[in-house]
C-alpha cells in the first residue's frame, strides 16, 4: 500500500495527502474528511522514511537531472554530493531521460522521501511538474530556466560566452562556412545553445544559414545522423559547432565515415567538456560547462531556502573554450591570425 493509491482512492494528488497526514493548512475540510476517509479504508500506514509524519528536518536533498548515461551529470552528482556529505546530508537522485512529463513523478516520488529540498539539474522544465514540491513546502532550485527565475531560485550559465569564445577561434583560423548540430526544440537548454550560436554568428557579421542547422536528439547516434545531412550540403561548412560532445562525437564518426580527416577536412568542436571528448581521436575541442559550479550554486541555494532567503543569483556562470586537436584552417588556407587562447 502506498500514498498513490491513497491518493487514487480520494481522487486527490499525493501532496494533498501528504498535506492531510502533516497538517499542513490550506485544505479544504471536506478534502481533508476525503482522504482520512481512504487513509482509514484502506489501512494506511505511512511510511517512516516518506514526507507524512515528519517532525524537523531530514537532512535530505533530492537531485534531479536529464539522463544518468550522459557523462556531463556524473561530474555535476559528484560536486552535489561531496558537498552535501560535508555537511552531513544524503542525496538521493534520479532522471527524467530528457522527457519532461516525467519530471512530474520524479518530483513526487522524492517529495514522498520527506526529502528538505530538491535541485532540478534538468534540460527541461515542465513548470506544472514543480508544483507538487511547492504545495508540499519543499524549496527547489533550477538550472538556466530562465523563464522562471521570477518564480524559483536559478542558477545561470551564460552560453553565449562559450559560443563567442569557439567562433573567436575559428574565425582566426580563416573559417567563415560554420555549421551547427542543436538539440531538439522541445529542450529549454538546446533552445538556449541554439539561440546563443545564433547570436555570435551574427554577432561576428556572419549570415547564418538554415540549412547548416542540422537537429540531433543529444545523444551519439543523433549527432551522427545530423552530421550526414550537414555533409549532404552544396556546399558544405568547413566547421561545424555542436550542442553538446556527445554529438560531437557522433558528428566526428560520420565524417571519418565519409573519408574527410578531422581538423585536415573538417574542424569540430562540441560543448560540455565531457571526460570522452578527450578521449576520441582526434580529442575534440570543446566548450567547457562549469559543472561543478553549477552544483556549488544549487547547493548554497537549497541552503539558504531552508533558512527562509531566496539567493538570487544574479552574475552567470561563464562556460570557456578548451582548445584540443579537432580544429585547423580550412584545407588550402592559413591560420588568418594566431589564437592567443
Amino acid at each position: 500500500m502506498d500514498i498513490l493509491q491513497v491518493a487514487k482512492r480520494a481522487k486527490v494528488s499525493t501532496a494533498t495527502v501528504s498535506r492531510v497526514l502533516n497538517g499542513f493548512p490550506g485544505v479544504r475540510e471536506a478534502t481533508v474528511a476525503r482522504v482520512r476517509r481512504a487513509v482509514a479504508e484502506m489501512n494506511y500506514v505511512p511510511n517512516p522514511n516518506a514526507r507524512s509524519l515528519r517532525v524537523g528536518r531530514t537532512r535530505l536533498f533530492g537531485l534531479i537531472v536529464s539522463d544518468i548515461n550522459n557523462p556531463f551529470f556524473p561530474e555535476l552528482v559528484d560536486a552535489f554530493e561531496a558537498l552535501a556529505a560535508a555537511e552531513k546530508i544524503e542525496v538521493i537522485f534520479t532522471h527524467t531521460n530528457y522527457d519532461p512529463k516525467r519530471l512530474h513523478s520524479c518530483i513526487r516520488r522524492i517529495v514522498e522521501r520527506s526529502v528538505d529540498a530538491i535541485a532540478v539539474m534538468t534540460s527541461e522544465v515542465d513548470e506544472s511538474a514543480l508544483q507538487d514540491a511547492s504545495k508540499a513546502g519543499v524549496p527547489i532550485v533550477l538550472m538556466n530556466q530562465r523563464k522562471l527565475a521570477a518564480k524559483y531560485p536559478n542558477v545561470p550559465v551564460e552560453y553565449a560566452a562559450g559560443f563567442r569564445e569557439a567562433l573567436d577561434h575559428l574565425l582566426a583560423l580563416g573559417h567563415r562556412d560554420i555549421g551547427f548540430i542543436a538539440g531538439p526544440e522541445t529542450l529549454n537548454s538546446a533552445q538556449g545553445r541554439k539561440d546563443a550560436f545564433k547570436a555570435a554568428l551574427k554577432g561576428h557579421g556572419l549570415h547564418v544559414r538554415t540549412e547548416w542547422i542540422a537537429t540531433g536528439d543529444m545523444r551519439v547516434e543523433g549527432g551522427r545522423t545530423a552530421m550526414e545531412k550537414l555533409l549532404a550540403c552544396n556546399p558544405r561548412p568547413t566547421a561545424v559547432l555542436a550542442s553538446n560532445d556527445l554529438m560531437a562525437v557522433g558528428a566526428l564518426q560520420a565524417a571519418q565515415a565519409a573519408h574527410l580527416s578531422v581538423p585536415k577536412n573538417l574542424s569540430i568542436i562540441g560543448f560540455d567538456d565531457i571526460p570522452i571528448a578527450a578521449m576520441v581521436h582526434p580529442p575534440l575541442s570543446t566548450i567547457r560547462h562549469p559543472r561543478r559550479e553549477v552544483a556549488a550554486r544549487a547547493f548554497a541555494c537549497l541552503q539558504m531556502a531552508l533558512q527562509g532567503v531566496r539567493a538570487d543569483q544574479k552574475l552567470p556562470l561563464q562556460p570557456h573554450l578548451v582548445l584540443r586537436n579537432s580544429t585547423a584552417p580550412p584545407l588550402g588556407q592559413k591560420r588568418a591570425r594566431t589564437n592567443s587562447r
